[in-house]
């Protein structure tokens, strides 16, 4: 079980597994003992995109913005955008 599959939205904090194994043992299915590769994910709070934290490097990919310690992936509990984010800096390297 990877668990890192965030092309299906499935980002789950590698301390969830407690909760996952809990679900799968009552569900009656094998697993593991751990996700296989844990992944941590975390939401931009100006962008709003969704990144992999990479070696413990806590900044967002696309904005450069710093990341929340505290896993912030679910969508009930999304960072609203700040204000100076929506200003556009002008033409971006893909704009022509």
């Amino acid at each position: 079980m990877t668990g890192d599959s965030d092309s299906t939205g499935y980002c789950p904090d590698p301390r969830s597994w407690p909760a996952v194994a809990g679900a799968l043992t009552r569900a009656g299915i094998a697993h593991p003992g751990g996700f296989t590769h844990g992944v941590v994910f975390r939401r931009c709070p100006s962008c709003r995109q969704l990144n992999i934290v990479r070696d413990r490097h806590y900044v967002c990919a696309v904005c450069d913005e710093a990341l929340p310690r505290a896993w912030n992936v679910d969508g009930a509990r999304l960072p609203r955008p700040r204000e100076d984010f929506r200003a556009s800096p002008g033409p971006g390297p893909h704009d022509t």
